[in-house]
């Protein structure tokens, strides 16, 4: 049998033979493309190559790329070829060989390579193609009748229209067997059986597509096929499914080990078709999993790492239908290295790390998941008995947002139940969800009535603010005052001015907008705020004296000082991120961040809380680049070049052909478009102020530099200084006197619940000789100043001890506030009574809330209303038994 590692080589062996230069895989996760999160297909990587707009590696490339695709999740474990993570072998050639060139080579590999003989083989074209079934028929010899033309949908790559690369396509077909075909026969195209598995798609690229369907030619002509190296490692391998082949069968095997330790008898791969499925989509999940991961990709309720949750969860849950009733994906997680890091060397790295992240996640969602289902059964009954079969977008949104399952869980949930979900509805509601989110867009609102303004544009303003930040002889090319444009703004008046050019640093990028002064020949403009609209820089603000008007020359003069102050915490923000990395691990991603004039925030993934020694070593490595005065440099260079050097990216960030480059020393390079000291030792120091959680996976560092710190180191010294002077020590005496406090505290406050719970006790004579007899039961309430509620549950014990037939409601008040319970003597419990129900009606009438259980429940409320809230109670039980209470 020929492995998949075997297979890798000989493919790459017989290409570069055919003079193909071998290019590695391109990352699997785009950090620079804004259109795509993954790259989705083996030519991707060569889009522009393609189109001309560069050179390409070589006239002839191959590679094996790393793919990650999710439209058709639901298909894998299924059918035998669909994966979210897969290998695709592609040769291309840029202005080389061409349909002809393309065709023998494929005909030589299958044939006298991987040797598979004719008769299993069959071919489409283009439905139009007539050149490619002259070569297949002519050249290769292939008998017409193997020959089948296809349209659009199967023929034409890709199927959609884009502005990308495209062209008719060739396929080779492996038929499976008779036996895996539709009853009565089928063709090569179906899609309704698996008897036809599509092995190898020869894509001719020709041209780019309009919307309208109009086709441009490519500069040149050009070669970009694929075949999933899982589909023919399950042809050469002769298994029925690509997950039963030698690498992912690994994976599934360790798996159920895993899952196996949870059940009482050891379940066997073979003997459950619904377990297979979901033991095949678990063995899925987690190589994609481990590859993401490997890039970078923590779990994260946005882009990238949303996808990973997803991946996660839904593979947690088919554990749990095959018997696992804890977190065991974290500990199959190596076998993807086992059998794989050969290749791909990053999977060894921080695997210890990886498994906390996804044990992490597994215990978060295990902690919901029943829960959600619960609730999902609950939905799926209450459509069904309306007659309907579709989940209903708003409940699959609720499941989501407040359970954790996601649209992939709540599909499989439906489909069990040959249901479907109403999956606009869930996007519409996830769409709301992020309005909301998002609030209003910071600077860009109507200035003066706080609605959206129309910018009808304002020309292309220059950002010269990186040189100088004072700029004279700017030309106004545009004024707006509330939703209109205007030819000049006058005194008082708030609004927004754009110029030609300008020293202001726009908001964008986690660094706020400059503030400052335009001061125009016939009046000056006081900017609040300044930020990016398209090609423009907005400065908002109010004309403070005068008139600005259209086409005035001014002077913009940005807040010199105030900008000092924010370049100091962004070259710091580097500074941290590199510490980070090196403390943490290199896993560290920034995931957003604020850099502001008196603090930054800076959030990256990491899947726990940071340790304070960890933090202490972030900090002090921080100050010892600070005190280095490591020299800080900004150059602009092409985005690939920058790329090719490693050089960090935002991800999310979209970047143009060249980006700005900013470097510290050899700490630390990342593309960066913000304003920057010119040498470290400028920042001054840095202290951090808190470490905090923003959501799971996602890390808050908040912090002060400069100035800020030095405000901050005084404010504290002053509050420090004003203690120790009240207790009349030194700061060095501090910790051990307020331990001492504490112990104290916690001795008086142990006195003062024993005393409290005394004189309760000794009271219970007076609480009883006031109990209302209601002919079956009694009502016994009481006020106890400052009881909480553990005193309150021993004085209705004892209430209860000596009355059984007591219905009691007792309410602990300090200050403004009061703590009820309720409680049920044996045999008022036995009559029917039930406590949440009455605490439900005392609670409310009290000015709060609760609940509880047939014979004990919680609640609170005002301390001023407890006296109507027991007469309530009272008028609520005379009703109830019939009988007008007797003290």
């Amino acid at each position: 049998m020929m492995t998949t590692e075997q297979l890798r080589k000989l493919f790459l062996d017989f290409f570069e033979g055919q003079d193909h230069l071998v290019r590695p895989s391109a990352p699997l996760v785009l950090h620079d493309d804004p259109t795509s999160f993954f790259t989705s297909a083996g030519m991707q990587p060569y889009m522009a190559a393609f189109r001309g707009e560069e050179e390409p590696p070589a006239p002839r490339v191959v590679s094996i790329q790393k793919i990650t695709r999710t439209g058709d999740i639901e298909l894998v474990g299924h059918q035998n070829r669909y994966h979210t993570f897969f290998e695709m072998l592609g040769n291309f050639s840029f202005g080389d060989y061409f349909k002809q060139g393309a065709i023998e080579l494929a005909w030589e590999f299958v044939t006298e390579v991987l040797q598979l003989p004719l008769e299993r083989l069959w071919f489409s074209v283009y439905l139009e193609d007539d050149e490619a079934e002259q070569i297949w028929h002519k050249y290769i010899g292939i008998p017409m009748s193997r020959i089948r033309r296809l349209g659009r949908e199967d023929n034409w790559w890709p199927k959609v229209r884009w502005e990308g690369p495209c062209g008719p396509c060739s396929e080779i077909f492996v038929d499976l067997g008779e036996e895996r075909g539709c009853p009565g026969g089928c063709e090569v195209g179906c899609d309704r059986c698996e008897r036809y598995l599509e092995l190898w798609n020869l894509v001719f690229q020709m041209y780019t597509e309009a919307e309208d369907g109009t086709l441009t030619p490519l500069p040149s002509l050009g070669i970009d096929t694929g075949m999933g190296l899982e589909r023919l490692a399950m042809v050469m391998q002769n298994k029925r499914f690509t997950a039963e082949t030698d690498e992912l069968f690994h994976i599934l095997s360790r798996s159920l080990e895993q899952i196996n330790q949870f059940r009482d008898e050891p379940y066997t791969y073979g003997q459950d078709e619904a377990t297979d499925v979901g033991l095949r989509v678990i063995a899925d999940h987690l190589r994609a999993t481990a590859f993401l991961m490997a890039d970078g990709i923590v779990p994260t309720n946005e882009g990238p790492g949303y996808v990973l949750r997803r991946l996660i969860r839904r593979a947690y849950r088919f554990g749990r239908q095959a018997g696992a009733t804890g977190p065991f994906l974290h500990e199959a997680l190596p076998a993807v290295a086992e059998i794989m890091a050969s290749t791909y060397l990053e999977l060894d790295d921080g695997l210890d790390y990886q498994q906390q992240v996804v044990k992490s996640e597994e215990k978060r969602f295990a902690s919901t998941l029943a829960e959600g289902i619960g609730l999902f059964e609950e939905i799926a009954e209450q459509t069904n008995e309306c007659g309907g079969t579709v989940i209903p977008g708003e409940e699959a949104f609720r499941l989501h947002d407040t359970h954790g399952l996601t649209i992939d869980i709540v599909r499989d949930l439906a489909a069990e139940k040959n249901m479907t979900v109403d999956e606009r509805g869930f996007e519409e509601a996830m769409e709301e969800q992020r309005e909301r989110s998002r609030g209003e867009s910071v600077g860009l609102q109507q200035v003066a009535s706080g609605g959206p303004i129309t910018f009808g544009g304002g020309g292309v303003t220059t950002f010269a603010g990186y040189e100088s930040t004072k700029t004279e002889k700017c030309k106004v090319e545009a004024l707006y005052y509330e939703e209109r444009d205007v030819k000049s703004l006058q005194t008082d008046q708030e609004g927004i001015i754009i110029l030609d050019e300008t020293p202001f640093y726009a908001e964008r990028g986690g660094q706020v907008g400059d503030t400052g002064v335009i001061q125009g020949p016939n009046g000056r403009f006081q900017v609040s705020n300044t930020v990016p609209e398209a090609n423009s820089i907005l400065h908002l603000g109010t004309v403070t004296e005068g008139e600005i008007s259209q086409d005035d020359k001014v002077t913009a003069r940005v807040d010199e000082e105030r900008r000092n102050a924010i370049q100091r915490h962004h070259t710091a923000t580097h500074l941290l991120q590199a510490a980070l990395r090196r403390f943490v691990g290199d896993h560290v991603r920034q995931s957003g961040s604020l850099v502001a004039p008196d603090h930054l925030r800076f959030d990256f993934t990491h899947h726990e809380a940071v340790g304070k020694d960890v933090l202490e070593n972030v900090e002090a490595q921080v100050n010892a680049w600070i005190m280095a005065d490591l020299a800080v440099s900004c150059t602009d260079k092409p985005l690939k070049e920058a790329k090719a050097e490693g050089i960090i990216a935002v991800f999310g960030e979209k970047y143009g052909e060249i980006v700005r480059v900013v470097r510290i020393g050899d700490i630390s390079a990342e593309l960066c478009g913000g304003t920057h000291c010119d040498r470290t030792g400028q920042i001054g120091s840095l202290r951090i102020t808190s470490e905090s959680s923003v959501a799971a996976g996602i890390r808050r560092i908040e912090a002060v530099v400069g100035q800020a710190a030095l405000q901050r180191a005084h404010k504290l010294e002053a509050a420090l200084n004003e203690v120790t002077q009240q207790l009349s020590i030194t700061p060095e005496e501090l910790p051990a006197r307020l331990a001492a406090l504490q112990e104290q505290i916690s001795e008086l406050e142990k006195q003062l619940q024993q005393a409290r719970q005394m004189q309760a006790t000794t009271s219970i004579a007076d609480i009883l000789e006031n109990a209302v007899s209601l002919g079956p039961v009694t009502l016994i309430t009481a006020w106890i100043e400052g009881a909480d509620d553990e005193t309150l549950g021993t004085v209705a014990d004892q209430l209860t001890a000596e009355a059984k037939n007591s219905i009691i409601c007792l309410a602990g008040t300090q200050d403004d506030g009061a703590t009820l319970i309720i409680k049920l003597g044996k045999d008022a419990a036995n009559q029917g009574y039930h406590a949440g129900d009455l605490m439900q009606i005392v609670a409310p009438l009290a000015g709060g809330g609760g609940g509880g259980g047939p014979s004990f429940a919680r609640g609170g409320g005002k301390a001023s209303k407890i006296d109507e809230a027991f007469a309530g109670l009272r008028r609520h039980l005379e009703e109830q038994t019939g009988h007008e209470g007797l003290s």
